[in-house]
């Protein structure tokens, strides 16, 4: 049994298009599928534990973007017996492309309904004190999160989606903050016997795929299936340097500038003096001074190419 969780306003009505076309080529084919189209924030989430409390085994297919599979993420109460499918209609796709995965929806589609190949992936796991959230791309200390902030509460956001320039606003953004910030000192504790410091972060992020930010490619190693997560942090730059090194991660280059400081890390504790923006797959979280990252312990089955 297919369940679609259909966000309809991903990419400015995009996952509403999307999802109709979808539908008619489920109709002709007579698939056996029920869906849920979203109303608002949250409802991912509740839809997601209805599903895994209730309906296992299934598949269940997320038509939207990262947001939208943060959301879900968040409803399960168990990956056993749940089989993941996802069609892209977000603008920026970061878990599609770190994953290899199709945005033609129909060739997305086709994927999903005569699935060939699956993979247990790995799930990211975001902490502060009491608070928990799961990430499938990225979560971000600092300055990544602190551009997501800024984007998602732009108006300009919708405006630049409805003509498919959405990542003008992440960058524009991004070149903002860039100007704008003060980066200050962190300490970093990976896998709990490796204590670090840094005196002039930017910022420092947990990476389960290679991209976030709309295709800057931060960690180009980091894969969902390795049983590890890539921490990037990204210290001690003049801010003409740092636009560059911006510039350069668009194509995975910045690794070659000192400065630049990748692990891999079941577990990371990161610490900063000031309350500090986090966002998990680009949704905020929250600011914060201490913040963990770590692997969630089961693996999420996946419909890939």
């Amino acid at each position: 049994m297919y369940y679609f969780i259909v966000n309809p306003v991903s990419q400015s009505g995009k996952g509403l298009k999307i999802w109709e076309y979808t539908e008619a080529i489920l109709k002709e084919r007579n698939i056996e599928y029920e869906v849920f189209i979203l109303e608002g924030p949250g409802e991912a989430e509740k839809i997601a534990y209805f599903l895994s409390v209730n309906k296992t085994p299934c598949t269940i297919v997320i038509v939207g973007g990262d947001g939208t599979i943060n959301e879900f993420l968040g409803g399960l109460t168990t990956y056993q017996g749940i089989t993941f499918g996802y069609l892209p209609t977000g603008s920026g796709n970061d878990f599609a492309r770190g994953m290899h995965l199709p945005t033609n929806p129909r060739e997305a589609l086709e994927l999903i309904l005569e699935p060939s190949k699956y993979r247990n992936i790995n799930i990211g796991v975001t902490s502060s004190g009491s608070r928990k959230k799961y990430f499938a791309v990225s979560s971000g200390f600092g300055y990544d999160a602190a551009v997501c902030y800024l984007t998602d509460h732009s108006s300009l956001k919708s405006i630049l989606n409805k003509v498919h320039l959405g990542k003008l606003v992440y960058l524009m953004n991004a070149l903002r903050m860039i100007m704008s910030m003060n980066p200050g000192p962190m300490r970093v504790l990976l896998d709990d016997n490796q204590l670090l410091t840094f005196q002039k972060v930017y910022f420092a992020a947990a990476f389960n795929t290679k991209y976030e930010g709309g295709g800057f490619m931060f960690c180009p190693k980091a894969s969902p299936v390795d049983n590890y997560l890539d921490l990037i942090v990204v210290d001690g730059f003049s801010k003409p340097t740092a636009l560059l090194v911006l510039f350069s991660a668009l194509k995975g280059k910045h690794v070659r500038f000192k400065g630049i400081h990748i692990y891999r890390c079941k577990r990371a504790v990161l610490q900063t003096e000031e309350d500090t923006c986090v966002h998990i797959d680009g949704e905020h979280f929250g600011f914060c001074r201490k913040v963990a990252f770590d692997l969630e312990k089961e693996k999420l089955k996946m419909i890939v190419d």
